[in-house]
């Protein structure tokens, strides 16, 4: 997407004050430009009530991708372009059933669509010839799904101790109207350990396996999801992804923070050309700052610089930490 640009507005509130419990919830928007004429609208939310009890997510949105991918097949160099339009919506309910175990039943629904009009007129062809040898055409994915979740976070927000995992088995279906039949199932870990009352050393476990029917559009993206910063999101792909990283915060000065992080995963399961899109190992490794905007609820602006390999890098700006 090149350089974006973008705002958002989180709004955060307690459905109960007299709750010491649950963490606040928050509601936010957000849109993206970028100077390849990618865009990207999402309104988003994560909500807890009855002393954290239930929890629930919903994220909703439109985005116009222009992707603009070089790979190097058999020694040659392939510049991949191509168009991604997708629409998108997520909804997710949790309820605590025993000790910090969570259960939880979810919906995810997604519409893509392709063009090719974006590269040179050489560029636009190869892509679009390169879909249809591929079988990969417009697609619509919709499942329903379990989340099965543990968490011993002192806090959602910016913890420094405790233990959070999730398993989430997705099941997309043609009664739900998806195009294919296939199981998806991701998961994600982290563990906090605090060093002193300013710094806290995390590791993050996170990965996504598909069987089955799964299309393109089905596949896992490597650095998406904050799984590993550094790579562009979507140019290596695949049916299976795991990826491991640990980062070093520390807060030192007032709201003053910096961090250090490193970390090497892995992609593969790619049915169409496993030698641009599968990579066996993909480390990444970078340093940031961090602002703490709200003191209160413990919400840092970050502000982080990532490298991988084979030329991936990538500056990021956000808000809240990236696990």
């Amino acid at each position: 997407m090149k350089t974006g640009i973008g705002a958002m507005g989180m709004y955060f509130f307690k459905f109960d004050k007299e709750d010491k419990i649950s963490p606040p919830s928050n509601v936010n928007v957000m849109g993206l430009y970028s100077t390849n004429k990618s865009y990207f609208i999402a309104l988003m939310g994560k909500l807890f009530w009855s002393e954290d009890i239930n929890r629930a997510n919903f994220a909703t949105g439109v985005g116009n991708v222009n992707n603009n991918f070089l790979y190097s097949i058999n020694g040659d160099d392939v510049r991949l372009v191509f168009t991604e339009n997708r629409k998108f919506v997520t909804l997710e309910y949790s309820r605590k059933i025993l000790g910090e175990f969570y259960l939880g039943v979810l919906y995810l629904g997604t519409q893509t669509s392709y063009a090719f009009n974006n590269g040179t007129d050489e560029e636009n062809d190869f892509a679009e010839d390169f879909f249809k040898e591929n079988g990969i055409t417009d697609n619509f994915v919709s499942s329903v799904g379990l989340n099965i979740s543990y968490d011993t976070r002192d806090y959602v927000y910016y913890p420094s101790r405790g233990l959070m995992f999730s398993i989430r088995p997705k099941f997309n279906t043609e009664w739900l109207g998806s195009h294919n039949n296939y199981t998806d199932t991701d998961f994600e870990a982290a563990y906090f350990v605090p060093l002193s009352s300013d710094k806290v050393l995390g590791f993050a476990l996170g990965g996504d396996f598909a069987t089955g029917d799964v299309p393109f559009d089905g596949y896992q993206n490597y650095g998406v999801r904050n799984n590993l910063r550094g790579y562009q999101a979507g140019k290596y792909k695949g049916k299976h992804m795991i990826a491991a990283q640990a980062e070093y915060r520390w807060r030192f000065y007032k709201r003053w923070g910096a961090v250090a992080f490193a970390g090497a995963g892995s992609v593969w399961g790619n049915d169409e050309e496993e030698e641009a899109f599968d990579r066996k190992l993909l480390p990444s490794a970078g340093l940031g700052m961090r602002f703490m905007v709200s003191r209160e609820k413990r919400i840092n602006l970050r502000l982080d610089y990532a490298f991988g390999i084979d030329g991936n890098q990538g500056l990021y700006f956000g808000v809240k930490e990236a696990f």
